[in-house]
């Protein structure tokens, strides 16, 4: 059956992080919310994004003693050729397939589908996120890559270029703001929803789209320049359903960062223990809208010799100055919850990030961030109380902690466990002030490389405010289902 799916998607392909939410109407002032961005790992090729993982190396030969390798021939021995994706393996042979094969042209992707089971009535689990459809099927992601890869072995310069699409419930978390925002409009009252609107829940987003060269020699053993709408190149979680640990996304992927930005990067390999990530981007989440702001993001990774240990700080610093005059909401017809959704006025945050990632042994690895933002002149209308800063404007600001630890039971079975503490100061992120605790437990099951299955159970607290449909907890139970092509 899978067989006949993948190969019905070739035929079709031969044929052809913070948003503001709704202001929550309570009994004394008018309460807003806010929806962030994030972005994808930034770490090595993880069991647990941001828990880098170490390929075991062959016992020596117990009949013979040989020479010690030099350096660069145990590089040359632990390179192993690229697994291809079903997708491609289905291609192989046919005129399309050959074709995309001369032209060093890959094309892979997944889908993404959840159900999440909730203990409070209402619509909605926010401010947990991507999984926010309470008691609801979501299918959450269909993403298409389509890429021309870099060859950074070779010792000549050489370019290339990727564009990925995503249809699915999740393009409201992804579609910055000036791009497709469009999908977003729905003047249709819902009295079930957060904002009174009722929500367009799925639509089309293209998340990524950039032209990338390889400059060998530059900077160290060399850097990858690129232009276009890339991911924000640092944090533990993932937009992408595969490559985060769990199904639902914590408080610091979603409220604490952003995830895309649109500019020019310079990915420099220095040496084996440091790379270095420089951007200049038009600001958080933000197309060409006339809201942005240029502003710098950077990205310094250090690795320990023996590629047990990863270190990675990020920042996103720019003016930081909140604009109240570009409000992207219901006056401006956006009423759909999302990225792009920024009723009062525009986001310009700053934000620094901080993670580390251990391989314990084998089968154990743990992970921890930290992630601390502001924004200045944030007007009390976009917190979680209209009397804040004596019902002016003054500085937000948010902290996030978060520990990982995954142990691997099999090589088909591994289990996941997430502890976070945010605080939201001012409400300025979520919409609702005071510290929130969770705590997640998950498996992540893999039958065959191309299926993931992953069920978890969330538990959410918050003792100062009523985030959670009027109560201060949540408690949450769901499964996604990722199919990779």
């Amino acid at each position: 059956m899978f067989d006949v799916f993948c190969l019905g998607v070739a035929l079709a392909v031969g044929q052809g992080s913070p948003a503001p939410m709704p202001p929550t109407i309570t009994g004394q002032a008018t309460v807003t919310q806010g929806l962030p961005a994030r972005i994808p790992a930034a770490l090595p090729t993880v069991g647990v994004p941001g828990v880098p993982v170490v390929q075991k190396k062959d016992a020596p030969g117990e009949a013979k003693v040989e020479e010690p390798k030099k350096e660069e021939e145990k590089k040359e021995d632990e390179k192993k050729p690229e697994e291809k994706g079903h997708f491609m393996k289905m291609l192989e042979g046919t005129d399309l397939g050959c074709k995309l094969e001369a032209c060093k042209i890959k094309i892979d992707g997944w889908a993404a589908m959840s159900y999440t089971c909730s203990n409070r009535n209402g619509a909605t689990n926010l401010p947990v996120t991507w999984n926010d459809r309470a008691d609801s099927f979501l299918f959450q992601q269909f993403w298409v890559n389509i890429e021309k890869g870099l060859d950074k072995d070779s010792k000549e310069v050489n370019s290339g270029w990727k564009v990925a699409f995503l249809y699915g419930s999740d393009y409201r978390f992804t579609l910055i703001r000036g791009f497709l925002n469009n999908q977003l409009m729905n003047p249709r009252f819902d009295i079930r929803e957060p904002n009174r609107f009722e929500q367009n829940i799925y639509g089309l987003d293209i998340p990524l789209f950039y032209a990338n060269a390889w400059l060998p020699g530059v900077g160290g053993e060399g850097t990858e320049v690129a232009i276009g709408r890339m991911f924000t190149p640092f944090g533990t979680e993932s937009v992408m359903a595969p490559s985060t640990p769990l199904m639902s996304r914590s408080y610091a992927f979603q409220w604490a960062p952003p995830f895309f930005h649109t500019g020019v990067m310079a990915d420099t390999k220095v040496d084996k223990n440091l790379s270095v990530k420089n951007m200049i981007v038009n600001g958080n989440d933000v197309f060409f809208d006339g809201s942005q702001e240029w502003r710098y993001v950077g990205a310094y990774t250090l690795t320990s010799d023996d590629e047990k240990t990863t270190m990675v700080f990020g920042t996103s610093l720019g003016r930081g100055k909140f604009n109240a005059a570009r409000p992207n909401g219901p006056a401006q017809g956006v009423t759909t919850l999302g990225l792009a959704y920024e009723p009062v006025g525009r986001n310009n945050f700053n934000v620094f990030d901080l993670t580390v990632a251990q391989k314990v042994d084998d089968n154990f690895s743990v992970g921890f961030e930290a992630i601390y933002g502001y924004q200045q002149c944030v007007p009390a209308a976009a917190t979680g109380n209209a009397l804040n800063f004596g019902g002016t404007a003054g500085t937000a600001h948010w902290l996030s902690l978060v520990k990982y630890l995954n142990y691997n039971f099999s090589d088909q079975v591994s289990g996941v466990a997430r502890a976070e503490a945010f605080y939201d100061a001012e409400g300025s992120r979520t919409g609702f002030e005071g510290w929130y605790y969770a705590g997640t437990l998950g498996l992540q099951i893999k039958p065959m490389d191309s299926v993931i299955f992953r069920p978890e159970i969330r538990y959410d607290y918050n003792g100062y405010s009523r985030p959670f449909n009027g109560y201060h907890s949540l408690f949450t139970a769901g499964a996604d289902l990722i199919i990779k092509f």
